[in-house]
């Protein structure tokens, strides 16, 4: 009986000790509180644009082609370069048009020889019709003969001009100024046989064209903004700035101006083509660019905030903000353009916000963070932000 009562005992007790010890109560686990950076928004004088896109084009493009038939024999360039109006591209053998004025030349010497014959046959018939010694009917042929001879003498000058134009063209020059591209033509081949063939293109590039479509509204917007009374108002003379943004959002930067508009909307579109013209001097912009064409329109008082604070979700753009129990909560919003990396808020936020702009990937809407102030370069404007009162 002894033997039995010892096991049981053993039993109870690791019985009772797994039942105390899971009674007992689990440690708690403890909550960590994400940290955000936050801002307050800034009041800045901002600028709100107008912007369109629009695709470049050079100031003078030219095709150069051959107007003569022949085989190229010289190229004066090296692509890619600059040239000016009058330099020499290539040279055409010129030898058949040089003969081809020699042969006009002595073409149109004949025909002053027999000009001065028949003038002289003429003054005789004169004079021997005057004593009735030939009848009207010959002196009216030696009259035809020099006006035939005149004429003659006209058709060989205009052979020889013809003759002096082709061997001018077996020069070929550029008419403009510019960048020239590449030789489209080798050296030796036949040029001009079938048809004027495309040597090398010359682009000026000094300034560039954008081109884009504003639509009526806008236009007249711009209209009251820049509007000029007097003899002198055309579009050019106004001087309004226009601004170009490249596709890779980089800003170009010289400023232009727009110097044309159509003259009139197209019914289909309501738009009006408009131009602006950009300094190029580095040759840094192509014809055929897409970019991005601001015209500035009016200046105002704005909140501002970065970028990067600004979400967009179902409803629409939203910020997240710090209340004063440092809880997290959503404020719709409606932006503006941008301005550098800064954002235009135009309704939904005030200046007592706590703006999150760093940690919003851990910030929940209704839940706490342990707010900090961000650092000087990083408010909005440069400048440090308002003591956001962090608890």
């Amino acid at each position: 009986m002894q033997d039995f009562t010892k096991p049981l005992a053993v039993v109870l007790s690791v019985c009772i000790a797994a039942i105390l010890f899971g009674c007992s109560e689990p440690p708690k686990a403890t909550v960590r509180v994400p940290a955000v950076t936050v801002v307050q928004p800034t009041e800045q004088e901002v600028t709100r644009y107008l912007e369109y896109t629009g695709t470049t084009q050079a100031l003078e493009y030219v095709e150069i082609r051959a107007r003569v038939v022949g085989f190229l024999e010289k190229m004066h360039f090296e692509p890619d370069a600059k040239v000016k109006a009058g330099d020499l591209l290539f040279t055409i053998d010129p030898r058949q048009y040089e003969a081809a004025v020699h042969e006009n030349e002595a073409a149109l010497e004949s025909r002053k020889a027999q000009f001065r014959l028949a003038k002289t046959e003429e003054e005789v018939a004169k004079n021997l019709q005057t004593q009735q010694a030939i009848s009207a009917l010959k002196l009216d042929e030696k009259v035809a003969n020099s006006s035939v001879s005149k004429a003659n003498i006209d058709v060989a000058q205009a052979d020889l001009e013809t003759a002096r134009l082709n061997l001018e063209w077996t020069k070929v020059i550029s008419p403009i100024k510019g960048r020239v591209s590449r030789n489209l033509v080798d050296i030796g081949n036949l040029v001009g046989a079938t048809e004027k063939t495309l040597l090398t293109t010359v682009v000026d590039d000094e300034f560039i064209y954008c081109y884009f479509n504003l639509n009526e509204l806008d236009l007249l917007s711009i209209k009251k903004m820049y509007g000029r009374s007097g003899s002198d108002s055309t579009i050019k003379s106004r001087k309004i700035p226009a601004y170009l943004t490249l596709a890779d959002g980089s800003k170009y930067p010289q400023e232009g101006y727009i110097d044309y508009a159509d003259t009139k909307l197209a019914p289909s579109t309501g738009t009006i083509q408009v131009r602006a013209i950009f300094p190029n001097y580095d040759g840094f912009l192509l014809p055929g660019m897409f970019g991005r064409v601001r015209v500035p329109l009016e200046k105002r008082k704005a909140f501002v905030v970065p970028g990067v604070a600004v979400q967009f979700g179902q409803g629409g753009n939203y910020l997240l903000v710090v209340n004063d129990e440092n809880v997290v909560e959503q404020k719709r919003v409606k932006v503006g353009q941008n301005v550098d990396e800064m954002t235009v808020i135009e309704e939904g936020i005030g200046p007592k916000d706590r703006v999150i702009t760093m940690g919003v990937q851990r910030a929940r809407p209704g839940s706490k963070v342990n707010p900090s102030v961000a650092a000087a370069d990083e408010q909005p404007g440069g400048t440090p932000a308002k003591n956001p009162q962090a608890k």
